[in-house]
């Protein structure tokens, strides 16, 4: 049995019912401190969800189909293995860096480079190489015959 709330017992008792009577019926009653006010429910209200809150929440909510989507979209666990599969290990990149150039294999290409610069032949080289071939042309052509039968007689006849 709870608490007696004791003007309902006086009430009681003075409305003709008998003390056990009205001590029953008084610990029935909760005492007015325990009980929630209007104001009380009305600040419950205010702090609860309306429907519109709930469908608002239920409209973000990812469906089945959503999960299924995303499901299918996930790796599995062998496209993980093929991505592992190709990655490459230590001894991969150790070999590539050990394959790489040095700093004194790029210092001899470039005197490579420096050498073949200074030995180019220029404009001026193909220029003067052209008018020599051109006399040599003239010679050959103009005085051929002259030449090969002096060659010949130098040949045959000592």
């Amino acid at each position: 049995m709870g608490l007696i709330v004791s003007e309902v017992y006086d009430a009681l008792v003075e409305a003709g019912a008998s003390p056990e009577r009205a001590k029953a019926a008084a610990g029935a009653v909760p005492s007015a401190d325990t009980m929630a006010t209007r104001e009380d429910i009305a600040r419950i209200e205010a702090n609860m969800a309306t429907k519109g809150d709930l469908a608002k929440v239920v409209a973000s909510m990812a469906t089945k189909e959503d999960l299924a989507k995303a499901v299918a979209n996930m790796a599995t666990k062998e496209d993980l293995a093929k991505a592992v599969a190709s990655m490459a290990t230590k001894e991969d990149l150790a070999k590539a860096v050990a394959s790489m150039a040095t700093k004194e294999d790029l210092g001899k290409v470039e005197a490579r480079l420096a050498w073949v610069e200074a030995n180019m032949v220029t404009k001026e080289d193909l220029a003067r190489l052209d008018k020599q071939v051109a006399v040599l042309r003239l010679a050959v052509f103009g005085f051929g015959s002259t030449i090969v039968g002096l060659l010949m007689k130098l040949a045959f006849f000592p």
